[in-house]
């Protein structure tokens, strides 16, 4: 009776997934969505599209440098890998499907970034939205991967 006991409590865990395993999938898919909104962004300048606008209200319209690009594409992979670590803790077997649901949730909220920026063409504005999916498809799922452990 202790086996069955044992066997049915065993059920009920879900697959350890270490930090180091779901901060190392973030950096990853950092990486990955890094190099491949890079290559959007120059991609996007040699189509003739323009990435230009006021990105920051009350300052003059500046064009977006590969800099920000980098930077926004690696860094969103630490509170990603964060929460992943967290719904481990507290999700268990589920950690994978909430991962997704608030996943897809941000995502939606960062297209309000893009779509307030003043003066930004048509173009520019399609080219980072894309960069915005990009990077959550990079970053989430690498690390939706690890916790659905694939």
């Amino acid at each position: 009776m202790t086996t069955m006991t044992n066997t049915a409590a065993n059920d009920q865990t879900a697959p350890s997934v270490s930090a180091g395993a779901l901060f190392g999938a973030g950096l990853l898919g950092g990486v990955a969505s890094a190099v491949a909104n890079l290559a959007l962004f120059f991609g996007s300048g040699a189509a003739g599209i323009s990435l230009e606008g006021m990105f920051q209200p009350g300052q003059p319209v500046a064009s977006l440098s590969p800099v920000p690009v980098l930077i926004s594409s690696i860094v969103p992979a630490i509170p990603g890998a964060l929460l992943a670590l967290l719904l481990v803790k507290f999700a268990r077997q589920r950690a994978a499907l909430v991962f997704a649901v608030i996943s897809a949730v941000f995502t939606v909220l960062s297209f309000g970034g893009p779509a307030n920026v003043q003066g930004l063409s048509t173009g520019g504005l399609v080219v980072m939205e894309l960069m915005h999916v990009v990077a959550a498809v990079g970053i989430g799922g690498a690390l939706w991967r690890k916790l659905a452990g694939k």
